[in-house]
């Protein structure tokens, strides 16, 4: 008996490679949703390292949406179907990492990076401080908590949420590479 057997039909049918990368592009659209929600509606401004980590997101989304699409409107071999699993868990990856990185420097045990330190590479006129001041809004900085549900903050909750699909599609990956032809 397959292992996959004993879930619910809706359940197997997301984790089928064909299906699995929309199902991991819809995840990440919700999680932009939410963070884009917190944004205007919350007025939780992100820092440099959350846009980092919602363009890794747009990526997965783009990814799972084309692969998907892809194997639906072209006559594609069944291999596609687990390149196009294998590229959702290497976007995933790519997330984690962003992810992660921001939780150890909210954890203070990595460095702020140069583009959450406010740090200038120069020197800035009058005018430009003026101007400045003129569109200025409040970004946190990146090693700052803004907001926490259970003790996890965003960014560890984006980690978490990206190590599940990478470990999903990498059972997948197994599974479909185990499988008799």
């Amino acid at each position: 008996m397959n292992r996959l057997d004993a879930l619910p039909a809706p359940v197997r049918i997301a984790l089928q490679p064909r299906n699995w990368p929309l199902v991991a592009a819809l995840v990440s659209l919700a999680l932009l949703a939410g963070a884009f929600a917190f944004e205007h509606i919350g007025g939780l401004q992100p820092c440099p390292m959350c846009l980092t980590q919602r363009w890794a997101h747009a990526a997965l989304a783009a990814g799972g949406l084309t692969v998907f699409l892809a194997q639906r409107a072209i006559r594609l071999p069944a291999l596609s179907a687990v390149m196009g699993v294998a590229l959702v868990g290497v976007l995933s990856l790519v997330s984690l990492w962003h992810a992660a990185h921001h939780v150890l420097v909210e954890y203070n045990i990595l460095d702020l990076p140069p583009s959450c330190s406010g740090v200038t590479s120069g020197p800035v006129s009058l005018e430009q401080m003026e101007a400045l001041f003129d569109t200025a809004r409040t970004v946190p900085q990146c090693n700052e908590v803004v907001w926490s549900f259970l003790g996890v903050s965003m960014a560890g909750w984006n980690a978490l949420i990206s190590l599940t699909l990478a470990a999903i599609s990498a059972f997948i990956l197994i599974h479909a590479l185990r499988r008799p032809r």
